[in-house]
């Protein structure tokens, strides 16, 4: 029985035309497996969100409940108030009701917000240095983050979608005083003596006096935020130095090189595990 080729021909020429027009329009028509795909992998450190935390009682390590993370994971947590940024290891994957995390009392604690309301966050999930890993995983901290800049948290703010909950309003970031801190004289003078008030005098500085001698510094940490610069000074008995929009905190000086390292390794021991030696000339 004789059959005619031509139509099978045909058929065959018409798919293979198909099949290369499909591969250059869609580039993932020849991938095979996940790696040949653009879905987010898992621990990829793509996710980036805006909107409401709770506070809930995980503890006073800086731990989060996530339902987009995984356990064991790691993000950064944003203040929108106040632009404070801190690092957290999300505890738990987990839906929170109401909320796109929880974030414990220690995480709440170190942004400063309070614990009775829903707090406006920006979650994003990084990779940490090991040194930072190690200091969540056994409940403590990591080296502070900088803060976000106005401009960015304001843009922010704008992503944030309703609260599904009653909450109180974000609280404006505190103004620093108008009016420097009067002085007040508390010498007692005899009865009926005339006392002159005392006259304003300047705001004591935030950094911790540094000593007299020495050349060898250590320098812990950078931040944005003066307060917390000066805090961590006072924690570290170490000193705050201000320069191009930023606080340094570092910690001598010391006589000897030997006495500077020894310091660097405590503060790394600390938590700050880019805490690096300096010297001045």
């Amino acid at each position: 029985m004789q059959w005619n080729a031509r139509p099978i021909t045909l058929a065959l020429a018409l798919f293979a035309a198909a099949t290369a027009h499909a591969q250059e329009t869609d580039p993932t028509v020849a991938a095979s497996g996940p790696l040949g795909t653009s879905q987010r992998q898992p621990g990829d450190g793509r996710y980036d969100a805006v909107g409401y935390a709770a506070v809930q009682p995980l503890g006073a390590a800086a731990l989060a409940v996530s339902p987009n993370l995984p356990a064991e994971s790691y993000a950064e947590v944003t203040a929108l108030d106040s632009g404070r940024t801190i690092l957290v290891r999300i505890a738990e994957t987990a839906d929170v009701p109401g909320a796109i995390a929880a974030i414990s009392e220690g995480a709440a604690s170190q942004l400063g917000v309070t614990s009775n309301r829903l707090v406006a966050v920006r979650i994003r999930a990084v990779r940490p240095s090991a040194e930072d890993q190690a200091a969540l995983r056994s409940a403590g901290a990591a080296q502070p983050r900088i803060d976000s800049p106005p401009a960015l948290l304001r843009a922010l703010r704008l992503q944030l979608p309703q609260p599904t909950g009653p909450s109180e309003p974000l609280p404006p970031p505190p103004s620093p005083p108008s009016q420097p801190y009067p002085i007040v004289d508390v010498t007692p003078h005899p009865v009926g003596s005339k006392v002159r008030p005392a006259k304003p005098g300047p705001v004591p500085e935030r950094a911790v006096p540094k000593p007299a001698q020495g050349r060898y510094l250590v320098q812990v940490a950078a931040l944005s935020s003066p307060e917390r610069a000066t805090a961590l000074a006072q924690k570290l008995k170490g000193f705050v130095k201000a320069g191009g929009g930023l606080y340094r905190v570092q910690l001598g000086p010391f006589a000897t090189e030997a006495a500077a390292e020894r310091a660097r390794e405590g503060a790394v021991r600390a938590g700050f595990g880019d805490a690096r030696r300096t010297s001045v000339r």
